[in-house]
């Protein structure tokens, strides 16, 4: 009996150390498109979140804006001659009457999302912005900032913008 007990021990001890040898797994998966363009846009760059922070709304009143946040659309293996256009248009829902704004959407209020280039200009959402770019890599670099809308009162609360962005070649 105790032989019968010590092999039964044995065996799901063995069965037990079989099983352990998985030590984890999981699943990748590529995904991405083909598209017809000079320029191929880098992995990542096209699906970005760019946090804008914790605003005051005290920062935001009689149309001031907060601190611009910095972000970029890296642009690969350009195979067209130097000193060519991309034409890049931020493409939403304006947050008025031709403010150029793009729309937040959320429990705030009185404000919109800012889009700029890199010298600090406004380039308006729906609107072509014209920038040149070179054979090879390129980075097109932007910012972008919270800013209160002339006459809106601002209320606190969480936000979210969202604009799709297309490119073109010339």
């Amino acid at each position: 009996m105790k032989k019968i007990i010590f092999a039964t021990l044995i065996s799901g001890a063995m069965s037990a150390s079989a099983l352990a040898v998985d030590m984890g797994s999981g699943t990748v998966t590529f995904t991405g498109s083909i598209i017809t363009a000079p320029c191929s846009i880098a992995p990542g760059e096209e699906i970005q979140n760019i946090p804008l922070g914790q605003v005051s709304n005290v920062t935001l009143e009689q149309g001031n804006m907060s601190s611009p946040e910095d972000f970029s659309i890296k642009l690969q293996g350009c195979n067209l001659q130097d000193n060519n256009d991309v034409i890049i248009t931020f493409e939403g829902t304006d947050a008025g009457t031709d403010t150029g704004l793009l729309q937040i959407t959320g429990d705030a209020k009185g404000a919109a999302v800012k889009i700029m280039n890199s010298s600090g200009t406004q380039i308006k959402i729906n609107a072509p912005y014209d920038q040149k770019y070179v054979k090879g890599d390129n980075e097109l670099k932007f910012s972008a900032a919270l800013q209160g809308l002339e006459g809106a009162t601002v209320v606190p609360g969480d936000f979210s913008a969202t604009t799709r962005f297309t490119l073109k070649y010339e």
